[in-house]
């Protein structure tokens, strides 16, 4: 997947995990929650792009 920062806001993706992350990919689901927990940038992020 991906993560993207654009004005504070963070967007993630996971690929293959559908609408129910925790379900389809429990690993990636733990991760992107402690990375959150303790203010960590998310794996993969790319800060202030430009969105066309």
């Amino acid at each position: 997947g991906w993560s993207q920062v654009y004005k504070g806001l963070t967007l993630v993706s996971i690929r293959g995990a559908g609408h129910e992350v925790p379900l389809h990919r429990p690993r990636q689901a733990l991760v992107l929650f402690q990375q959150f927990l303790q203010g960590k940038p998310m794996p993969g992020q790319t800060t202030n792009a430009t969105v066309a």
